[in-house]
Parts: structure tokens; C-alpha cells; sequence
């Protein structure tokens, strides 16, 4: 199970552009080729986050669809089997997405303001 390793990862990055800042949720985004099973990675992600700022933050997985440049349509397409063009039936191995693994935002918790009576 790689996703420990990628969730001690995802981490470690957010800790480094934040600091000590609590956060609220991580937005990542997951290609469908980039090997990460998303129910194992948020099952990971509560490991990784144990102790951290980031304890009980969110992890947003935004699944990022495979995408092929199809020659003969002069478009971006989402391939069929075999990364066969779903119009004209051409292979094409110019891949356009499909690989992301990218965290794309951490969204801080708000400071809460607490009334202090004298």
C-alpha cells in the first residue's frame, strides 16, 4: 500500500507552505493513471495526519480523468480500450492527462474569535 507513503507525502508539502497553520481540508488531484487508489489514499490520510496541524482536515480527492490527443479528429479525447479514439477508432499514445497527482489547495481553519466577559 504505496498510499501511506503518498499521504506522508502530501503532508509534508502542505506543512512546508504552511507551517504550523491549522487546516481544514487538502485538495488533491488524482489521475486515473497515477496508480492511487483514492479509498485507500483517504484511509492513509488519516495516518499521515495523526499529530500534524493537519488532524482532522479534509482530503479532497478530485479524480482527473484520462485524456489522449487524437491526430486524425485534431482533438483532445478520452480514449476507449487500448487508448483507442472513441470517434475515429486511431491509437494514440500522446497522453493530455491522466498522471496528476497534485495537492491543489489547503484551506486554513478559521481563528475563532472567543468573547471574553469581565
Amino acid at each position: 500500500m504505496h498510499e501511506l507513503s503518498i499521504a506522508q507525502a502530501v503532508v509534508r508539502t502542505v506543512l512546508a507552505a504552511v507551517g504550523d497553520a491549522q487546516v481544514e481540508a487538502v485538495d488533491l488531484t488524482v489521475g486515473a493513471l497515477s496508480g492511487v487508489v483514492p479509498s485507500a489514499l483517504e484511509f492513509a490520510w488519516e495516518v499521515a495526519a495523526t499529530g500534524t496541524p493537519l488532524e482532522g482536515a479534509a482530503l479532497v480527492v478530485t479524480p482527473v480523468p484520462t485524456t489522449v490527443w487524437c491526430q486524425r479528429c485534431a482533438a483532445v479525447v478520452a480514449p476507449e480500450l487500448g487508448f483507442a479514439c472513441p470517434q475515429c477508432g486511431d491509437l494514440s499514445g500522446d497522453l493530455r492527462s491522466g498522471r496528476e497527482l497534485e495537492v491543489t489547495s489547503a484551506r486554513l481553519r478559521a481563528e475563532q474569535d472567543e468573547a471574553v466577559s469581565a
